[in-house]
């Protein structure tokens, strides 16, 4: 999967897609692979290539969603101030994800204000729709 191909990034300009492109690395994992836990350094924000993942509030015992259409993004505690990750994501199957490390994120972001507004924003659409669902 390509980063164009994202739906999170559609409308964003051609630069920052290419920035983001060149920061990312792919991943696979086996099922039942940990990709990160609850509470150690949050390093990477996900795309979800193909495959599923369970995210985890407590451990194993309250799933927040399953993740399983391209594209999705978790582990947006990378982003945030203490960058420690508040979920586990265990996979569900073998998984494939593309990751860019924070500090990459932060440097496209900080030299793109117009662009990091709308990633910020859509982030927060994305987590607001994750915890309304644990609630209701």
């Amino acid at each position: 999967m390509d980063i164009q191909e994202i739906k999170f990034f559609e409308g964003f300009d051609s630069n920052v897609i290419n920035d983001i492109k060149q920061g990312c690395s792919e991943k696979t994992f086996e099922q039942g692979d940990t990709i990160f836990k609850k509470g150690t350094p949050a390093d990477f924000l996900y795309f979800l290539e193909k495959g599923s993942i369970d995210l985890f509030i407590k451990e194993k015992n309250m799933t927040l969603c399953t993740l399983d259409q391209p594209g999705e993004v978790f582990g947006w505690s990378s982003i945030v101030e203490n960058g420690i990750y508040t979920s586990t994501s265990i996979c569900r199957a073998k998984t494939s994800v593309l990751r860019i490390p924070k500090n990459k994120v932060e440097e496209i972001f900080n030299n793109d204000a117009k662009a990091a507004v709308e990633f910020y924003r859509r982030l927060g659409s994305i987590f607001s729709k994750r915890i309304s669902k644990v609630f209701e």
